[in-house]
């Protein structure tokens, strides 16, 4: 029998991007919305890096609290474009067809956070999206989750498709939820509340449209974009481990070169005892932010980032300093690295 392993998840900075954006258009300001998560403007400017669910979590209650918008999640959603996800919007976007690229999110959920269960069933013509939650999340903001999952989803189907994708149902699994007129504005089909707590949120639609071929399909693009999908989803889910944990900290605060201080700090230990468990595992501090920061870089460069926005994301002092790195660790300049490995 297999068992699923717990794991430490991490989110992408790209959803932040796109909540702050919201919140500036709308009038207010990014300091209040990052208050309390160890995050700047300038960081979340990096949509290629990580952060923890909590520092996540922060921002959204913020956010709810400076909008005073009880579904935040249905704007959100409705502002998310392909481009919002970053690479991945790319990847299914070269997908095949509706179909294809639907498969992606349920190996993949990246855009909607690893969270998230996606399922397809078919049945007298109709096709049911399912969403099921597979994480723990306050009550406070499990209804902007929701919410969020089910409009990007329908949004992010009308932007392959390059139309306005018609939906015939939409359930909302949420407890303790009234029905909002909001809710027709933004679907335009009956939208269906369930008040039980294992209730399951769904979009049901015409299953025609899943074998509708995409309009930008490429399928040697769409198999190099998978091969980047799955290196991330392998960042953002790591096993649940001592070791294991303190690497997905060091990931998520990897932009501002983490020290030995402030990751025992996050570890809730001395300096001291974090140096000394690292030592009893055959590393160092120095070898998993070396090791660590290696393969952030090489992905940056398969993402044909510049050298300047490496260095920046990843809190070097300047691009030389970087480079002089990067050869101390590779043996080649950044420049000639992808090409020695062709």
């Amino acid at each position: 029998m297999l068992i699923a392993k717990e794991v430490n998840r991490l989110a992408t900075l790209h959803f932040i991007s796109l909540v702050n954006t919201f919140i500036c258009e709308n009038g207010f300001s990014s300091p209040p919305l990052l208050e309390g998560s160890g995050l700047t403007t300038a960081d979340i400017k990096c949509g290629t890096g990580v952060i923890t669910l909590d520092q996540e979590f922060t921002i959204l209650r913020n956010a709810i609290t400076i909008t005073g918008n009880t579904h935040l999640g249905l704007y959100l959603g409705e502002h998310c474009r392909l481009g919002s996800f970053g690479i991945f919007g790319f990847t299914l976007l070269s997908s095949q067809s509706l179909r294809t690229a639907l498969s992606l999110l349920f190996q993949y959920p990246l855009p909607f956070g690893t969270g998230y269960q996606l399922e397809l069933t078919e049945q007298h013509g109709l096709a049911t999206l399912i969403i099921k939650e597979n994480f723990t999340i306050e009550e406070s903001l499990r209804l902007l989750a929701v919410e969020f999952c089910i409009k990007a989803l329908h949004r992010l189907m009308g932007d392959l498709l390059c139309m306005d994708f018609p939906l015939t149902v939409v359930n909302i699994g949420r407890e303790t939820i009234h029905p909002s007129a909001r809710y027709k504005e933004h679907f335009n089909c009956p939208v269906l509340v369930k008040t039980s707590r294992l209730a399951i949120s769904s979009l049901v639609f015409d299953a025609k449209w899943l074998d509708t071929p995409l309009p930008w399909a490429h399928s040697v693009g769409h198999e190099d974009m998978k091969i980047r999908s799955a290196k991330l989803t392998s960042v953002l889910e790591m096993p649940n481990g001592l070791l294991d944990e303190i690497r997905m900290h060091i990931i998520a605060h990897i932009h501002k070169a983490p020290s030995l201080e402030s990751i025992a700090y996050l570890m809730n230990c001395s300096s001291k005892t974090l140096q000394r468990f690292l030592q009893g595992e055959g590393t160092s501090f120095v070898i998993l932010l070396k090791e660590l920061r290696f393969i952030r870089v090489k992905e940056m460069l398969d993402e044909k980032m510049s050298i300047s926005s490496i260095s920046e994301c990843l809190g070097f002092s300047d691009t030389a300093y970087f480079r002089r790195a990067f050869k101390r660790w590779s043996g080649f300049t950044p420049s000639q690295y992808p090409n020695k490995n062709n």
